[in-house]
């Protein structure tokens, strides 16, 4: 038998009062599956929008698991398998699982063979958990805004740990950064890990000191994870012709954007990590394997906590100065 954070009901009025640790046979390696052993998994925003809206799963009946992500060691392999054996270290892909309600807080998933994807050595498990989310996105949105070498790009909720990775692989790859925070205190945090500009949105008016930063030009594009009325700030805040990516929805599901930049043909889209391809993500595996072992992209590490501790996990991710991410542990991982 295994652990697992299920919902088996989902109450409106208290979504995380829905969530309860459970007990459940371990899965058998089918044909064509892997069963995983999930040491290691993160508590991402998405994870508690799906549980705060009871979509953890599509349509599943019965206890639904959520969790986007996580590490872990290979624990059986079904007939067919050959690309990876039990005891190899892996990062499964949740996007399948996840929507039959077999997400990562929980203590063993099988998924299928091209869903899983061996970690070098060179990684950490800690950097392994956060593998996909994060890197994966940040690599995504960067590639696909094609910013020119020396151009600005725009992102909002940059003191969020994506946001910082964001940071990083920006500045490996010489484009300049605006980052949008609510905190003043965030600021010298940002400049210090190599952020080009800092604005505080809550004593700064956004869209004019954007202006006086790109002398007019405005940002080549920009990174939303806000949504809401913090959308159309950043609309006003990219050239003619400037595309602007929505990932997030920290204020709003809703977006809006002024009909006069959509006359400048700024282009206001979604962007999501499990709209891509299977040949998109192993070219995504490839290439953020290589930034974490150079250390581009480096995720920050907050604190850890047992599985069955998933409500001080689900309040500590909720504090505004929370540090780094937080993780859910079911057995020693290293460091």
């Amino acid at each position: 038998m295994m652990r697992a954070v299920a919902i088996e009901k989902f109450d409106e009025k208290d979504p995380d009062g829905s969530l309860k640790l459970i007990t459940k046979p371990i899965p058998k390696a089918e044909p064509g599956q892997v069963v995983v052993h999930v040491t290691l998994r993160p508590v991402n925003p998405t994870d508690l929008v799906g549980i705060r809206t009871g979509r953890v799963s599509k349509g599943q009946v019965g206890p639904a698991t959520p969790g986007s992500e996580g590490f872990g060691i290979v624990h059986a392999v079904g007939e067919g398998v050959s690309m990876v054996k039990p005891g190899q270290r892996v990062v499964p892909f949740f996007t399948e699982s996840r929507l039959k309600g077999e997400g990562s807080w929980q203590e063993y998933v099988s998924v299928r063979e091209e869903m899983v994807f061996p970690v070098p050595d060179t990684i950490s498990d800690a950097a392994a958990a956060q593998f996909v989310i994060n890197p994966w996105t940040v690599y995504g949105m960067l590639s696909d805004l094609e910013v020119p070498k020396g151009e600005y790009v725009l992102q909002t909720a940059a003191g969020s740990v994506l946001g910082r990775q964001v940071i990083q692989l920006a500045k490996h790859w010489g484009i300049k950064t605006i980052n949008v925070v609510r905190r003043a205190e965030q600021k010298q945090e940002l400049l210090a890990l190599g952020a080009d500009e800092v604005i505080c949105s809550s004593d700064e008016d956004v869209v004019a000191r954007v202006k006086v930063i790109t002398g007019r030009k405005l940002a080549w594009g920009a990174l939303d994870a806000v949504g809401g009325e913090m959308t159309k700030k950043v609309g006003a805040s990219v050239r003619w012709g400037g595309q602007v990516f929505v990932y997030g929805v920290l204020s709003s599901f809703d977006a809006s954007i002024a009909i006069t930049d959509l006359f400048r043909g700024v282009r206001l889209s979604g962007w999501i990590l499990y709209n891509q391809g299977p040949e998109i993500r192993k070219r995504y595996v490839a290439e953020v394997a290589k930034l974490l072992e150079e250390k581009v992209i480096v995720p920050l590490d907050g604190d850890r906590y047992d599985l069955a501790d998933f409500k001080a996990a689900i309040a500590k991710t909720e504090q505004v100065a929370r540090g780094g991410k937080v993780t859910l542990s079911s057995s020693s991982s290293r460091l």
